[in-house]
């Protein structure tokens, strides 16, 4: 394999390299911002509300972040 070669393969695993990491930035602004919403949320809805909405849903996405990232305002929550 010529060096111009192996050049051009290790340009485009950088360039692959570089997306895949502007995907993972990505993915995690988005998780952060989800987590946030979460706490939030925490402070409007009472416990009961919490567990309606987690036992009514099908998507397992949700149901794995809300059982990761339930705040711990849910707990204890008076609210509502």
């Amino acid at each position: 394999m010529k060096e111009s070669e192996i050049q051009n393969i290790l340009e485009n695993l950088g360039g692959k390299v570089s997306i895949l990491a502007e995907e993972n930035r990505t993915c995690k602004n988005r998780e952060d911002a989800a987590k946030q919403l979460i706490k939030l949320i925490g402070k409007y809805i009472s416990i009961e509300d919490w567990n309606s909405i987690l036992n009514e849903t099908d998507d397992i996405f949700i149901k794995e972040i809300m059982k990761e990232w339930t705040p711990k305002e849910f707990i204890n929550n008076d609210k509502k």
